[in-house]
């Protein structure tokens, strides 16, 4: 793998479990045309998907709050974060049917018709991931399920339902604080009058 401004010198697997650590050696040409050999630890992830849903019954969107234990190790309050139904793409998967049943499994809905918002890097200065972000409007005539997870993956996610004000808000003070769920959250208020938040 190689730019005109970088080339890959070597890799090594420093770590495999859950995530896989590998070192990256490379050769960097700065935009002054100086050379230097450097190395970084990139965290490999595998892609993503998330979907914000919008009960248009009760007018709020349905978000899930969990626990985190980065954030918690972090030191970043109490290690629960609110965020839109999301998880890993399974082999053979395409975003989309992700997305779909990880809104089954975690909110509870059935969800018919996805629209595509974005597709984000988590955190590009540390890991591979990237999640694909879609909306879903939903009612109660949808629900196949309470959510919350699935136990043999030991999920414990509570359900929790805003308003767009209530949500923007809580970005605001910080009370949302994952990044795809920013993201998604703010990709509604630009569309409010489309969809009618």
């Amino acid at each position: 793998m190689s730019t005109d401004r970088v080339s890959i010198l070597s890799t090594k697997t420093l770590y495999k479990g859950w995530s896989t650590l590998v070192e990256y050696v490379f050769r960097y040409r700065a935009a002054d045309g100086s050379e230097t050999e450097r190395s970084w630890e990139v965290c490999m992830r595998p892609e993503a998907s998330a979907v914000l849903v919008y009960d248009r019954d009760l007018g709020k969107f349905v978000l899930v709050r969990q626990f985190r234990v980065p954030v918690y190790a972090a030191g970043l309050g109490d290690g629960f974060l609110i965020e839109a139904a999301a998880g890993l793409i399974d082999a053979g998967e395409t975003p989309e049917q992700a997305a779909i049943r990880e809104a089954g499994e975690e909110t509870g809905y059935r969800i018919e018709t996805l629209i595509p918002v974005s597709a984000v890097v988590s955190a590009p200065g540390l890991m591979t991931e990237r999640v694909h972000c879609y909306f879903a409007i939903a009612d109660e005539s949808m629900r196949i399920g309470d959510g919350g997870g699935l136990a043999d993956e030991h999920e414990d996610i509570e359900l929790v339902a805003f308003t767009l004000d209530e949500a923007m808000a809580m970005v605001a003070s910080g009370k949302i604080a994952d990044a795809k769920t920013v993201v998604l959250l703010q990709w509604a208020a630009l569309n409010r009058d489309t969809y009618g938040f």
